[in-house]
């Protein structure tokens, strides 16, 4: 008798993928194609240890510095106001989506600073709005041409860390539709025309 073979579930897994990839491939007559390359993503890291008070409340004014650096060293421009003329226009309408979040709330001390340095390109106050759970009810954001997503980072016990993509979750109806398998339709969010491009 001939000694039974093993695979071990690693093995089991990419043989797997390789016939359903294969198949499906297959199946549908569709050639495969090298991955379009594109350009790199740029991230900007802006500490400062002073930012928090000696009761662990932020400080505005360093929090507006710690901004104009991170807008600074995002977009290579000398000072925050030209900066900031690289991505909002004066006669943009702006949503900040902030985060309403009890436990990690987006702080006054960053709405405001985005709020003054935008109003300093030349948008109207009245063109300005923050909001978290009204974003489909709010003119602002039914209107706007450029939004701000302005949350703190976390990690999600479903989807991990997002970081900000799960912030534009108000913006479907039903927020609760988007959370199956681990919330991995978030980027579909992306796509919706009150979100797109802006």
């Amino acid at each position: 008798m001939k000694p039974k073979e093993s695979i071990s579930r690693r093995q089991f897994i990419k043989s797997a993928s390789a016939a359903a990839i294969g198949t499906t491939l297959l199946l549908s007559g569709q050639e495969t194609t090298a991955p379009v390359k594109s350009g790199k993503s740029r991230v900007v890291l802006v500490r400062d240890l002073d930012v928090l008070d000696e009761n662990g409340n932020p400080k505005y004014a360093v929090v507006q510095e710690m901004l104009d650096a991170g807008i600074k060293a995002l977009t290579d421009r000398p000072d925050p106001q030209s900066a900031w003329k690289t991505i909002i226009k004066p006669d943009d309408i702006v949503g900040i989506k902030n985060n309403r979040w009890s436990y990690l709330r987006t702080t006054a001390e960053v709405e405001n600073s985005l709020k003054k340095r935008i109003m300093e390109v030349g948008v109207k106050e009245a063109d300005i709005s923050v909001d978290d759970l009204g974003v489909l009810r709010n003119p602002v954001f039914l209107k706007a041409t450029a939004l701000i997503n302005a949350r703190p980072m976390r990690s999600h016990h479903w989807s991990g860390v997002g970081s900000l993509i799960k912030n534009y979750i108000m913006f479907i109806p039903e927020p609760i539709t988007i959370h199956p398998d681990s919330c991995a339709d978030l980027a579909s969010i992306w796509d919706l025309p009150v979100v797109k491009g802006k």
